[in-house]
């Protein structure tokens, strides 16, 4: 299955015009660099001053003259292939029908005399980025948050005037620009930034035209366009008013009766589930138009969504199934959501890692804050690790001690193509009714051990555990019985399934599911621990239990499997996952072509390889050829 959705996505890239082998294994990595909002306004006060008594949305063009003048020489030696900027709606159109394009074409002409290409970061929904004009006219619908009844100032993804309004911009935008002079394209769609998520926290500059607006986390389906969706998606689902208030335990009388609701624990657990993928279904159907729409405009430059934060329901994102849709149009990912900390970020960005390599198509990672300077080192190790084309980071320019580590690994920032054997089962449903129970630290120990890929139902349904030799189920009890017969399935072909003691999942319906009849204790969640993990046969693969409900239990039973196989019973993994295979900070990622290691700790380590010891000193990365 994964082969031949590669190769379909693959065709879908050559369909574009796309150069495909620019994407492949061994090409250099893209490196964007950003953040143009100093360049666009001298500081918020002045900015807002000048909004209120001129109508002005930005300087001239000096400030970014002054800067490239300056600093212009410093981007390339420090390996930046790309400028991106925030091209705003508003401040292309400022007034309705008046195009006026200086302060991008001046940003543009410095970008390409330092020998950079350009991001363009296209902007039009969140409030900072909609031109008043738009929002102050009758088809400005705002978004409406259902829990507190809050309107925020970010437009609502169902208002039917805003496909054509975005069009039209996009179609004079690809007008004017040469896609030539673009590394890629950036859309910025929704939420308040631009991401494709619903509204979830801004800050000062998202508020500087509006004035403070509610910005908060909410479930943000409240304007009638939406409940008119939502009643038609249920309506498609359910076809009778009687088979919904069979599933929600409801008493509607007519499907006109049905609105979004705050799913919480007040509704059925499949009514719950009915609004979430909803909810997220229709932010991958509001940036499928943006994707197709700007594919269709511009056949010749990569595109790249922008999603981020941690896939919460509430904030729309089902990263797995934006990338498969983008996928389609040979466009890949852009994750918004890292810091300092390695292992944080390969948490928070490991789904669409894992969801665009398996969809055969490319994607880049983005800090969603500050980065300090160790930290640098551990995004350039999330990235290259996990195979990704693009990094992105806001050190503007990059100097100093915070350019050092990116001139250090200039010759590492190659595409890969990591071999990973073991995957971690992120269960978008429990995930959805907020049983995740524990996903956080369990993730965390379990990369200290070995390489690790996050899979879904939708991954699961689409083959992914077709690549795997081991698969760890040990946060979110819930899925649907489909998932759980296709991991059965997994098992008896040969894979090794590791959960700990006690486990007892079950579809959303309370029905018990695979593996939970296997162990006679699995009820028994707080008898005494035991002292090895318990391996059962199923069909040609086996079910490991480990020896408590502890994280550090599921991760040590993974260790383990990895040291010494045959104690249970089961097909081992490649000789390289045994090198490191403990808990040290020390991360191992096997690529077809090398070993990568990443000392997150402050104290060398050396590690026993088949061709010698390997030091790796701390806050450092070190290759391996194979």
């Amino acid at each position: 299955m994964l082969v031949h959705l590669a190769l379909i996505n693959a065709l879908a890239l050559v369909a574009t015009g796309l150069d495909a082998a620019a994407f492949e294994p061994g090409q250099p990595m893209v490196v964007s660099v950003g953040n143009d909002v100093g360049w666009q306004v001298n500081d918020l006060e002045s900015a807002r001053a000048a909004f209120q008594e001129r109508w002005e949305l930005r300087g001239g063009p000096e400030k970014v003259q002054a800067h490239w003048q300056a600093h212009g020489p410093l981007y390339r030696e420090h390996g930046v292939t790309a400028f991106e900027p925030y091209v705003k709606w508003m401040l292309l159109e400022p007034e309705e029908g008046v195009w006026d394009p200086t302060f991008y074409d001046a940003e543009l002409a410095a970008f390409k005399e330092h020998g950079l290409k350009w991001v363009p970061f296209l902007i039009a929904g969140p409030a900072y980025a909609t031109p008043p004009w738009f929002k102050e006219s009758g088809e400005s619908v705002f978004a409406v948050d259902l829990a507190t009844g809050d309107v925020t100032r970010d437009q609502s993804i169902w208002n039917p005037h805003l496909k054509p309004r975005i069009r039209a911009w996009l179609t004079r935008f690809f007008a004017h620009y040469d896609q030539g002079d673009m590394q890629s394209l950036l859309l910025g769609i929704s939420g308040v930034f631009g991401e494709s998520i619903f509204t979830a926290g801004g800050n000062e500059w998202t508020q500087i035209w509006d004035g403070e607006y509610p910005q908060h986390i909410g479930w943000w389906c409240g304007d009638s366009y939406a409940k008119a969706d939502f009643i038609g998606a249920m309506r498609e689902k359910y076809e009778t008013i009687a088979a919904l208030n069979a599933a929600w335990s409801t008493e509607f009388e007519s499907f006109d009766d049905v609105a979004p609701f705050v799913p919480d624990d007040s509704h059925t657990k499949r009514a719950r589930l009915d609004l979430a993928r909803w909810y997220m279904g229709s932010m991958t159907a509001y940036a499928e138009w943006w994707v197709s729409t700007t594919r269709e405009l511009a056949r010749e430059v990569p595109i790249l969504l922008c999603t981020g934060g941690d896939a919460g329901a509430e904030l729309g994102a089902d990263m797995t199934a934006q990338s498969k849709m983008v996928a389609r149009y040979g466009a890949g990912m852009r994750i918004t959501n890292e810091a300092s900390d390695y292992a944080v970020n390969f948490y928070l960005t490991r789904i669409i890692g894992t969801a665009c390599r398996h969809y055969g198509t490319y994607f880049g990672y983005e800090p969603a804050g500050p980065v300090d300077t160790p930290g640098i080192t551990a995004r350039i190790y999330n990235a290259v690790a996990s195979g990704a084309w693009e990094l992105f980071h806001y050190d503007n320019p990059p100097q100093g001690e915070r350019g050092a580590p990116y001139k250090r690994y200039l010759d590492l920032m190659r595409i890969r193509e990591p071999v990973v054997e073991t995957g971690f089962f992120w269960s978008r449903t429990s995930a959805d009714l907020g049983l995740k129970r524990g996903r956080t630290r369990i993730a965390h120990d379990l990369r200290d051990i070995a390489d690790v890929d996050y899979l879904d139902e939708q991954l699961i349904a689409d083959g992914a555990l077709d690549a795997l030799k081991v698969f760890v189920w040990a946060s979110g009890p819930v899925t649907e019985s489909d998932t759980a017969r296709a991991i059965q399935s997994a098992v008896e072909r040969g894979m090794t399934l590791i959960v700990p003691k006690g486990w007892a999942p079950a579809n959303p319906e309370g029905e018990p599911l695979f593996p939970s009849p296997l162990f006679s204790q699995a009820s028994d969640v707080n008898a005494a621990e035991e002292s090895a993990p318990r391996a059962i046969r199923v069909g040609d693969g086996a079910v490991l239990q480990s020896t408590s409900i502890r994280a550090d239990s599921v991760s040590e039973a993974l260790a383990e499997i990895i040291r010494n196989p045959a104690a249970f019973g089961v097909p081992g993994l490649s000789p390289e996952a045994s090198i490191d295979a403990k808990a040290d900070q020390v991360y191992l990622t096997v690529t077809t072509t090398d070993l990568l290691l990443y000392n997150r700790g402050d104290a060398a380590r050396t590690l026993a390889a088949p061709n010698g010891e390997i030091e790796v000193p701390p806050h450092t990365i070190v290759t391996v050829e194979k």
